[in-house]
């Protein structure tokens, strides 16, 4: 790992636990990390490591309710305009017009919004593991879970008042050994019941330590995963307030990057959409897909430096010249 700076950054009313590696100031080309559940700004470590020594500024910041930064109460301060507009703020500060992005898991979904609702201050977007999901007018999102995965669907279950403190039951440590490395990856497979009544000894991967998965669990002693959950909790309100932008484009230069054992990629429709067209009709500036044989859901981890070799190769054809766009200091 590259030395990393860390530090407290106020933005859109809140306070930002801001992780940093590589260059500092505004003159070097930057990239926004954007992580996803259950992490933290950690699971971009070797990203940064590689690209900081490569002359970029790395920005990874924990997002709203998670780790060092502010975690309202209430599940309806957690929408995309509020982590979209967390992260323009954060940029604002930093004194950053443009940065490339790159995201994952729900930090991939906040990618896509971010590019939706302002594609002025991303140069290009590299996101793993879960495609644009253009807003379907006619259901709502947990209503189609419900549908298709019934009500004991983690999603389902995440609507629930009070469910997060079903993870005071676990060892934290076991959680995430179990939650990062069990064979159906990805949060998809976070069935609180199963995993509290698996009882086999998780081998970690030569990928994971003792020292990842113990940070991460000291993180989340402190903060608890109610953060996480209003995320999922907001579903249904960000799907009401994105009304407007219903067949919207995504218009931003994207490389999009999937493992292909990511039960993320394996949703019914998932690969007929990113292979057969839909995605590149919403996100027209789609450049490349790359599915990543034997890889799961947590994959800038698993596979950390193919993965990092994949967003420099992209985002360095863009080369290292700063945006002058202005930024308002109203």
């Amino acid at each position: 790992m590259a030395p990393v700076r860390h530090r407290q950054v106020e933005a859109n009313g809140i306070s930002m636990h801001v992780a940093e590696a590589g260059p500092e100031g505004a003159s070097a080309p930057a990239v926004l990390f954007v992580h996803g559940f259950p992490e933290l700004w950690y699971s971009w470590r070797h990203q940064m490591g590689y690209l900081a020594a490569r002359g970029y500024r790395c920005v990874a910041p924990d997002l709203r309710g998670y780790g060092g930064t502010t975690a309202p109460p209430e599940p309806s301060s957690y929408t995309v305009f509020h982590i979209v507009g967390d992260l323009i703020a954060l940029l604002d500060a930093l004194r950053l017009p443009q940065v490339f992005v790159v995201g994952h898991d729900w930090g991939a979904i906040v990618s896509w919004n971010l590019c939706l609702l302002r594609p002025d201050r991303v140069r290009a977007l590299v996101n793993l593991s879960v495609a644009f999901m253009p807003r379907r007018p006619g259901v709502k999102p947990v209503e189609y879970f419900r549908a298709s995965y019934g009500d004991d669907y983690y999603v389902c279950r995440f609507q629930e008042p009070g469910v997060e403190a079903e993870f005071t039951a676990f060892d934290l440590k076991n959680f995430f050994k179990l939650a990062l490395t069990v064979q159906t990856t990805g949060s998809s497979s976070m069935n609180l019941r199963k995993m509290q009544a698996y009882n086999k000894e998780i081998k970690l991967p030569s990928w994971l330590s003792e020292e990842d998965v113990s940070y991460l669990a000291s993180v989340y002693a402190k903060t608890g995963f109610a953060g996480g959950v209003n995320y999922y909790r907001c579903l249904d309100l960000n799907w009401e307030l994105m009304a407007p932008w219903t067949g919207a484009k995504v218009q931003v230069p994207t490389k999009f990057i999937v493992g292909d054992g990511d039960l993320a990629y394996h949703h019914p429709g998932v690969k007929s959409y990113i292979h057969k067209g839909g995605l590149k009709r919403d996100v027209p500036m789609l450049e490349e897909v790359v599915v990543i044989k034997g890889a799961g859901h947590f994959i800038q981890q698993e596979r950390a430096l193919e993965i990092s070799e994949h967003v420099y190769d992209y985002i360095k054809k863009f080369g290292t010249g700063v945006s002058t766009l202005k930024i308002s200091k109203l």
